[in-house]
């Protein structure tokens, strides 16, 4: 397979508010790429979601298609890629699923109600009003399909960077059950992850303040250096070892099912 996919333009292009300099940093290799993945495996082994079974998934909001690439190479599901933002998606990797261009608030018949699996992943908290754009996802799953979601948490830890970022909030784990609450699926498991980011985020946030400038968003993730980056995946390599279940984080994950027909 080579290393380009071609679009497939489902809705009408618009201009994306998403800056796109976060693709060019969000790269594979970024320690909380590797910590974000790292969690949610284990929520997946947890819900009893296995990486053997051939699923079909939607990766909604996925961006430069960072996520699929970890997906697929961890599992046997094939991972369909949709974002709104065609630069975005014209930098993604060709995979085993299919590149969109869609908004899954169009709900388009023939995507409807097809996936075991719908990822959310650091995607609501950009949305004014996301229990429409989650009601949505979840009508793209089968009846029991699974959705997942990642999101960053803490709001006392809300700074400039969010700004830059998009960001309109950032959640608990409280505030996340409670975001799902009304829909049609039950919560499987929800936890924090990166507990030990949570003082260099408390840092971050005295750094860059409240208001973004130039270079925030760079300066908000990117680790100065190589061996900075190295340290950071130590850090996560023992967290990940030693707690399953952080009593806090910086970023929070969930698990729900779609209510439905008994399997």
């Amino acid at each position: 397979m080579g290393s380009e996919q071609m679009i497939e333009f489902i809705s009408e292009v618009r201009d994306s508010a998403f800056p796109d300099e976060w693709y060019e940093m969000g790269e594979s290799s970024h320690f909380w790429v590797h910590w974000r993945f790292a969690a949610a495996r284990r929520m997946v082994e947890r819900i009893g979601l296995r990486r053997t079974e051939p699923l079909r998934v939607l990766d909604v909001g996925g961006g430069a298609g960072v996520l699929r690439g970890q997906l697929e190479e961890a599992t046997r599901w094939t991972v369909d890629l949709t974002d709104v933002n065609q630069t975005a998606l014209e930098s993604a990797k060709a995979g085993r699923g299919r590149t969109l261009y869609y908004d899954v608030l169009q709900e388009e018949p023939e995507l409807v109600g097809r996936y075991d699996v719908v990822c959310l992943f650091d995607v609501i908290e950009h949305v004014e009003h996301p229990r429409e754009l989650l009601a949505a996802s979840l009508r793209h799953l089968r009846p029991r399909g699974h959705l997942l979601l990642n999101v960053p948490a803490l709001q006392w830890l809300f700074s400039a960077y969010d700004r830059a970022q998009g960001h309109v909030r950032r959640y608990d784990r409280a505030s996340l059950v409670a975001e799902v609450g009304p829909l049609p699926c039950d919560v499987l498991d929800v936890r924090y992850w990166g507990m030990s980011l949570v003082p260099l985020l408390a840092l971050r946030r005295l750094v860059v303040g409240e208001n973004p400038g130039p270079g925030t968003l760079k300066r908000g993730f990117t680790p100065p250096g190589v061996l900075a980056n190295g340290v950071l995946h130590a850090l996560m390599a023992t967290e990940t070892t030693l707690l399953s279940r952080p009593p806090l984080g910086t970023s929070a994950l969930l698990a729900a099912r779609l209510r439905g027909a008994a399997e």
